[in-house]
């Protein structure tokens, strides 16, 4: 089809200086094109968008819904303005044909703006989509489109490099293999990074709503993000961190999602007797623990075993260090035992577990090991001090005395003497 230089004619016919035609027919063919895009882009924008929008408000799909938010279709619609005019240059520039190539050149360049912008849009779209998705709830969809974003974002600066300079894309990556040991040093982190990720999600160490606690970066709280080089952690005061993705496959930290899927927490933590404290039962003792419920049906049943094994030997001393006798420490033990047990803030399914430690310079440590039925925080520690509350009172029950290390006031205390 032959194209019709009706600009340049007109000018001509009007007795336009020679010199200027040209210019002047490049500038009413520039607003031409500008007209004709605008049009373009008012007519998609107005009935296409409209038209996709109404169909997604009708389908019960939802992943349109996150595309239209992300306003993907908007972008779409902007390439189709961009395409009319890319194929009207050749006729509307006619009459200045050699300004046609850097014309194309724009629109190229204006369309491959649009597609890193459409493909990014969509991409976060997908993230979105997927992060509601249960099934995508372990995958590293944000990983995935970090990187994908960056092959995006790195094939349009080659496509650019290549349409402004007129060199071959095969030639400029050519160019970039040379430089390939540079640009691992300059992306180390995110390289390193990026491998990082992967093993996060691979081993799965940790995943978002996790609570974790790593103490080499202060960090104690709830997992908000994984991104390609960085976790980001909300901590329990309210503050949030960032820690490096690899510090995750090199370090060691505590993840607690166990824990939570467990539905019960640990208890470990001991009580510290004075050893001066510790003693057999006499009878004024024995008659008194014998009062309480818990731990009178044991008594009556050991003090039997302690009876027959003592009658079977030939005590002439009326010493208590003749043959077995009950210990107030021993049955405080028990009755720990007992009591974690008939507690309804314990679950008994978990290990349950009240043991001696090894005597220190403070005391005699008696462990208390269980698991509380919740693992909600305040909770849990609402039932641990409870119980704790408790078993130091018992002691003197047991008349058994609690170590403490002097303070000032027993010091006052002594030197008043």
């Amino acid at each position: 089809m032959d194209k019709i230089h009706w600009a340049s004619q007109w000018l001509a016919n009007q007795n336009v200086d020679e010199r200027y035609i040209e210019w002047v027919a490049l500038g009413i063919d520039v607003v031409l094109l500008a007209l004709l895009s605008l049009l373009a882009d008012f007519i998609s924008r107005r009935i296409l968008v409209s038209i996709i929008h109404a169909a997604v408000k009708r389908t019960k799909a939802t992943w349109d819904d996150y595309f239209f938010e992300q306003k993907v279709f908007k972008g779409l619609a902007h390439l189709v303005p961009a395409a009319i005019v890319f194929n009207s240059l050749a006729y509307i520039l006619s009459d200045v044909p050699r300004m046609i190539p850097y014309f194309e050149k724009a629109v190229v360049v204006y369309i491959l703006i649009l597609v890193v912008t459409v493909v990014n849009r969509t991409l976060r779209a997908l993230e979105n989509w997927l992060s509601q998705n249960e099934k995508y709830t372990n995958t590293p969809i944000r990983t995935i489109s970090q990187v994908v974003r960056l092959l995006a974002f790195f094939g349009a600066a080659i496509a650019l490099i290549s349409i402004l300079t007129g060199t071959s894309a095969g030639a400029i990556l050519g160019a970039f293999a040379g430089t390939t040991a540079i640009l691992i040093l300059v992306f180390q982190d995110s390289i390193k990074g990026l491998l990082a990720n992967f093993q996060i999600h691979m081993y799965d160490l940790v995943k978002v709503g996790d609570w974790i606690t790593f103490s080499k970066y202060g960090v104690d709280g709830d997992v908000l993000s994984i991104d390609l080089t960085t976790v980001k952690v909300k901590n329990f005061d309210k503050t949030v961190s960032t820690v490096p993705a690899t510090a995750f496959v090199q370090d060691s930290f505590v993840n607690w999602r166990g824990m939570s899927e467990s539905g019960a927490r640990r208890i470990k933590r001991n009580i510290h007797i004075d050893i001066t404290s510790i003693r057999h039962l006499d009878e004024g003792l024995m008659d008194a623990l014998k009062e309480i419920d818990l731990i009178a049906a044991f008594m009556n049943k050991r003090q039997g075993e302690i009876d027959n094994d003592n009658a079977g030997k030939d005590m002439k001393g009326a010493s208590l260090l003749n043959g077995r006798r009950q210990t107030n420490i021993g049955l405080y033990r028990k009755y720990i035992e007992f009591y974690l047990s008939n507690h309804s803030g314990i679950n008994n399914d978990f290990t349950l577990m009240v043991r001696q430690l090894q005597p220190t310079t403070e005391g005699i440590p008696i462990e208390v090991y269980c698991f509380t039925a919740t693992t909600e925080w305040a909770v849990y520690e609402g039932i641990m001090s409870d119980i704790f509350d408790h078993l130091y009172a018992a002691t003197r029950h047991f008349d058994l005395a609690l170590y403490q290390k002097p303070t000032g006031a027993d010091m006052r205390a002594i030197a008043n003497k």
